[in-house]
This record gives structure tokens, sequence and C-alpha cells, in this order.
């Protein structure tokens, strides 16, 4: 309790319980944490304060995913889309710092439902993309990093639409996600996001999101196989309509 009573006032409740759900959709898809927190955060906090205490939450705790899913990760792709990213994420932190907040929002929304619609519409293909296509994929999933840490996203429509197996995309999103974190972290810290405001908060999360990693990763050990795909696209699909903007009153 004197922990607690340290930490100050705690965030609305809907801000934590985003928190546990962001956790359970990360550890049994391996994405999409962002996708649940980022709009109720955001639509509380302000999104450049959700985009802090949404790094340092998943930053921390998604090390814990990386032993079980390492080996599954699809190596020669995620060299490629690293290279993307890197170039695409220092113009979304400076897309992020430099406008007004609505408009990111707006765009954060209309960038989900198109993958979304993407993702229902379009049909597997077999073979990977080439070379210039998953550089591209990189640098998409950077720039949205960049603005509101969904870039998860972009890499979750990249790996459903192809032909990888359940472990491949859930294993190939954390592997690529731990040095891209580190990448965003530095940029956001320049940035001057990461502030006492989100620390404090951030400690009130973690908890709940740890929650819920170790929840979602034993789902995924137990669950059928065949829920992954259907539940990876529910995932979606809530975050696209989470993420509105005119939702704001009714979530506050």
């Amino acid at each position: 309790m004197d922990f607690l009573a340290r930490l100050g006032d705690s965030p609305p409740l809907l801000v934590l319980v985003a928190a546990l759900v962001a956790g359970t959709v990360r550890g049994y898809t391996g994405f999409g944490s962002a996708m649940i927190f980022m709009p109720v955060a955001g639509a509380y906090l302000g999104p450049k304060t959700a985009i802090g205490i949404m790094w340092i939450i998943d930053g921390t705790l998604q090390l814990a995913m990386v032993r079980s899913t390492w080996k599954h990760a699809r190596w020669s792709e995620i060299g490629p889309l690293f290279m993307g990213y890197v170039v695409g994420l220092p113009l979304g932190v400076y897309v992020l710092m430099t406008f007004d907040p609505g408009p990111i929002r707006w765009v954060t929304s209309i960038s989900i439902v198109v993958a979304l619609a993407m993702l229902l519409t379009a049909k597997r293909v077999e073979t990977s993309p080439g070379l210039p296509a998953t550089v591209a994929t990189g640098a998409a999933s950077g720039l949205i990093s960049g603005i509101a840490s969904l870039g998860g996203m972009v890499l979750s429509l990249f790996w459903l639409a192809g032909p990888s197996r359940n472990e491949a995309v859930r294993g190939s999103s954390v592997a690529f996600f731990v040095p891209a974190s580190l990448l965003s972290g530095a940029l956001l810290a320049i940035a001057g996001i990461f502030n006492l405001e989100v620390l404090r908060i951030a400690a009130w999360a973690i908890l709940p999101y740890g929650v819920g990693i170790g929840l979602g990763s034993l789902l995924f050990s137990h669950a059928d196989a065949r829920l992954f795909r259907p539940v990876a696209f529910a995932v979606i699909a809530a975050a696209a309509l989470t993420s509105l903007p005119v939702l704001d009153a009714w979530l506050r």
C-alpha cells in the first residue's frame, strides 16, 4: 500500500483494464497490444503520454516472451523489415512532436481501418514478398510506430497475409520488436517523452499488462490453432473501432 501511495493517484480504471487486455492480446498473438492500449490511453492521457507508457510496459515485459518465441521467427524477413523501420521511425517521431494530436489520431484510426479491410479482402500469398516490398513494409511500420506506437499493425498485415504459420507470426513479431523497441525508445527519450508522469502511470499499468501477457501466452499454448487467425483479425477490428476519435466521449 505504501508503494501505491507513492505512485500518486491511480490512472482511470479503463486505462488499467486496457493494459490487461492489451497484455493478453500481446501474449496470445505476439502483436496488437498498442492497438488496444493506445486508443484508450490516448483518449484519457493524450497520445504523447500514452506512447511513452506503452513503450515502457511493453519494452520491459516483451523480454519474458523471447525464450519461447525466438526459434519460430522468420529471420530472413526481419532483417529487411528492420532496415525500412530504421528509416520510417524518425520521421514518425518528428510528426508526433510537430503536429497537432487530433489529426494524428484520425490518421491512426484510418490506418487501422485500411489494414483491416486489406486483411479481410486480400487472399493469402504462398510466397514471401520481394525485398523492395519487405523494406517498404518496414518503413511504414516505423512511421506508424513513431506517430502512434501502432507499427505492429503493419507487420501483422505483412505476416498474416503471407505463408507464415501461427508460431512464425507470433515469434517474428516478438523478435522484431526487441531491437525495434530499443531504437524507438532512444528516439522517444531524445524527444522528451519520458517525463515523471509517464513513468508514474507506467508503474501502475505494468502489473496488469504483465498479468495479461502471462494469460495470453497460456491461451496460445492450449487453444485450438485454428482460432489464431480469427482472433488476430478480431484484434484489428477492435482496434479500428476503439481508436475512432469520435468515441472519446464514450471512452471517458
